[in-house]
């Protein structure tokens, strides 16, 4: 990830415990992603496929582990941090 915005120049790294942060945001998004995805294996497939449920709750957490970490700091970013953007 880049330092600076190449648009406006604003530092990504806005106090020193942003990129913590982030991991906590990114928390929130993967376990969102194992309930939902959980929910549905165990409807769709019953309960008798345990290991089954286990993959397909296990597989898209897997997938979108690129987005969880890119996203995780742009919604801390824009939502969650104080910051006034200049255009």
């Amino acid at each position: 990830m880049y330092p600076n915005c190449s648009n406006c120049g604003q530092k990504y790294e806005i106090e020193p415990g942003f990129f913590y942060a982030a991991m906590y945001v990114s928390y929130v998004l993967v376990i969102a992603q194992l309930v939902t995805s959980g929910f549905l294996a165990f409807y769709i497939l019953g309960e008798d496929n345990v290991y089954l449920i286990i993959a397909a709750t296990i597989t898209p957490t897997l997938l979108l582990f690129t987005l969880n970490f890119r996203y995780s700091r742009t919604l801390l970013l824009h939502y969650l941090s104080p910051i006034k953007y200049r255009k």
